[in-house]
């Protein structure tokens, strides 16, 4: 059965390309939380309380700004039921998660996210391998400009597919390419080096060349163009994998 990949935020941090990162594999899974699942899940025909695993790849805010808000949708919607939602990511995402919700709402918000939604929280570190909701997660450290970042290859429904978050071109991220089929890959730059811990696309086209047996679809990106050999994703992008 296919199993279907879209693309909330297809954009980088500032420009113009889309809004900031976000991506749902099947119903359940999604990984960064850039853009407002609350919004956009119901144009795909799903609603939050579809979502039972959150993957942060790091903690930047064009990845993680709409988790307080996915989390207080939640928590003020009466079928919300408590312990559903497991949000796994690098060691300090518990602790990242309630900074922002603290700073954005208050105690009295995170009180009521602890006893409406209740979420458990995975810490992931390189090498690891582990099933969570029903997915099988590998993890891999990548090198971005500051703080844990990890890659992921999440497989469920035999299809494996790799987010690489943001990151350079090092070694995590070539084990990451060597063991997927499809990878949802950062391509911060069209036009020369990124900078920042970011690929741009001259990157991507090494890796296209080198891995030719991934699909590659490109996001996190500053504008609209091309990139032989890889899709370019958009806003609410959907592709069924098989």
């Amino acid at each position: 059965m296919p199993v279907r990949l879209s693309i909330l935020g297809s954009g980088n941090a500032f420009g113009a390309g889309g809004g900031n990162a976000s991506a749902l594999l099947g119903e359940h899974v999604l990984v960064d939380v850039g853009s407002p699942p609350h919004l956009l899940l119901p144009r795909l025909g799903l609603s939050i309380h579809d979502i039972h695993l959150v993957l942060l790849t790091h903690f930047h805010y064009d990845h993680t700004a709409m988790l307080p808000i996915l989390l207080g949708a939640l928590a003020w919607d009466e079928r919300t039921a408590p312990g559903r939602l497991v949000i796994a990511g690098p060691v300090g995402a518990r602790e990242m998660a309630e900074g922002l919700v603290g700073v954005g709402f208050g105690a009295g918000m995170q009180r009521r996210i602890d006893e409406r939604v209740a979420p458990e929280y995975a810490v992931l570190q390189d090498g690891g391998d582990v099933v969570l909701c029903g997915y099988r997660v590998r993890s891999h450290a990548v090198v971005h400009s500051t703080g844990p970042s990890l890659a992921y290859a999440v497989t469920g429904d035999g299809v494996r597919v790799g987010f690489t978050g943001d990151t350079t071109l090092c070694a995590g991220l070539r084990r990451l390419c060597a063991e997927v089929d499809v990878l949802v890959c950062e391509c911060s730059s069209l036009d020369g080096p990124a900078g920042g811990g970011h690929l741009w696309r001259g990157e991507v086209e090494e890796l296209v060349a080198a891995y030719p047996q991934v699909r590659f679809l490109l996001n996190h990106l500053p504008r609209r163009g091309s990139v032989p050999g890889a899709l370019i994703a958009h806003d609410l992008l959907t592709l069924d994998l098989s």
